[in-house]
């Protein structure tokens, strides 16, 4: 447990570094267009597992709400895919409306990339139930 700690300490530490330098350097100014990056960074947080803790999955539960579509042995569909989308659809249309912004265009490819992967999920997901 103290090593998984350590481990996910360490790169959030390297990840902020490397952020402080990109922003040092910046030559773009910060503005509403840079919520599009912090938007997808949350967005991705909630659908990434850290170890066997999920985001997405606590906040449901807090909410009430269970993951899964069968919650006896989670099976089915995740729900957390609708509250990372929740994320990425303003990160995505932020980063288009102001995109001169820094981290409107890295918030918007990253937005867009994870909105293609939840649509081709579903459809998936969708094809897979109408062939039982």
């Amino acid at each position: 447990m103290f090593s998984m700690i350590l481990t996910y300490s360490i790169q959030t530490i390297v990840i902020l570094l490397i952020i402080f330098t990109v922003l040092r350097n910046n030559r773009k100014k910060i503005g509403q267009g840079s919520l599009s990056l912090l938007l997808s960074l949350l967005g991705m947080a909630v659908s990434f597992e850290f170890g066997d803790y999920i985001f997405g999955d606590q906040l449901l539960s807090f909410l009430g709400m269970s993951a899964w579509s069968n919650p006896v042995n989670n099976t089915g569909f995740h729900y957390t895919i609708f509250v990372s989308s929740i994320f990425f659809i303003p990160s995505l249309i932020i980063g288009y409306k102001n995109s001169e912004d820094f981290g409107a265009l890295i918030g918007r490819r990253v937005s867009s990339i994870y909105l293609f992967i939840i649509i081709i999920s579903l459809l998936f997901f969708i094809i897979s139930c109408l062939s039982k």
